[in-house]
């Protein structure tokens, strides 16, 4: 069992000491059975605390007892304005991964193993007197699915080893967070907030956020190529090219316009200054289009290719010279 490598020990007064900074004159016992350890300091082999031969403790125990005390003393460090703690999160528009900072302060305090609802969180940070976040430390058992649907508050669970290795820095391995933007987006979305506000667009009708499961009209930002004013665009289930009216409400620049490129009318994208119509290539479907990425209308038609107009002859010429217009 001396074999049993311990990342921290408990000194007299209850606090986890790394073998790094463990002092040789002081005794130290484990955090999980309180048994005294050998702390090994020898000039060959990194310093580390071990257990005696007639121990019984599983390394599973000790790294979960650590893990759950450092993260309680992260955010008890975090909460007298000692530490920043970086949460991983993915960002709810784009889906990137991302660091979100918890500015020090950002917890009041926390507690070890508290009752929530029916069940046991091994850390809560609080703030004032509500539970801000949970948190679970997996070691062999992940939070169940039941607990991950049920638990009323925010969490994240968090790997042992991960904590260990830096306990203020805190990578999910699952989590019921609330949503979270990376920078870009956040940018992205005020912006776009600002352009549909300046042309009076009512913001209960639209999302900035690339979710077409959750909002009928997503918006973003474009300059139009006729008097060169940055506008709002949106997109809706049924572009490009859509033939049946879009759902009410709707944004007033959504209007029914008839396309000689396109052969025939369609609901499109117009400009809020001018009202000239915006193209659907332009704005879905050439690499750079603001809306890219989003669902498109798998329409059927001889003279659709996957849902997009194919446009040939001088017209293909026409498109190209607008959007060497458009970048120049």
């Amino acid at each position: 069992m001396e074999n049993l490598k311990v990342p921290y020990g408990m000194n007299d007064s209850g606090e986890l000491v790394s073998s790094e900074n463990a002092v040789k004159t002081e005794a130290y016992r484990c955090p999980s059975c309180n048994v005294k350890l050998i702390h090994r300091a020898g000039e060959i082999r990194a310093k580390h605390f071990a257990h005696p031969p007639e121990s019984e403790c599983s390394l599973e125990s000790i790294l979960h007892k650590v893990a759950k005390q450092l993260t309680h003393n992260a955010i008890i460090d975090n909460s007298t304005g000692n530490m920043p703690i970086l949460l991983r999160n993915h960002c709810h528009s784009c889906g990137v991964e991302f660091d979100a900072k918890l500015p020090p302060k950002t917890f009041s305090g926390a507690a070890l193993e508290v009752g929530v609802s029916d069940y046991v969180c091994d850390v809560v940070g609080y703030r004032e007197s509500e539970i801000a976040l949970a948190v679970e430390i997996f070691n062999t058992h992940k939070v169940g699915d039941k607990k991950a649907s049920d638990l009323p508050v925010h969490w994240v669970e968090l790997k042992a080893e991960e904590v260990i290795d830096n306990p203020f820095y805190w990578k999910p391995t699952q989590s019921h967070l609330k949503r979270g933007f990376c920078p870009s987006c956040k940018s992205h979305i005020k912006h776009v907030y600002e352009v549909a506000d300046k042309w009076n667009i009512d913001r209960h009708i639209y999302s900035p956020i690339k979710n077409p499961s959750s909002f009928t009209y997503i918006a973003s930002t474009e300059t139009c190529f006729k008097c060169k004013e940055e506008i709002p665009v949106f997109w809706w289930q049924g572009v490009p090219f859509c033939e049946a009216e879009p759902p009410q409400p709707r944004p007033r620049t959504i209007k029914y316009r008839n396309s000689k490129q396109y052969g025939g009318a369609y609901w499109a994208n117009t400009c809020a200054n001018c009202n000239m119509i915006q193209g659907d290539n332009y704005l879905f479907l050439f690499d750079n289009a603001p809306l890219k990425g989003l669902p498109l209308a798998n329409e059927e038609n001889s003279n659709h290719s996957g849902g997009v107009r194919v446009i040939s002859g001088d017209s293909a010429v026409s498109e190209f010279m607008k959007v060497i217009n458009r970048n120049f």
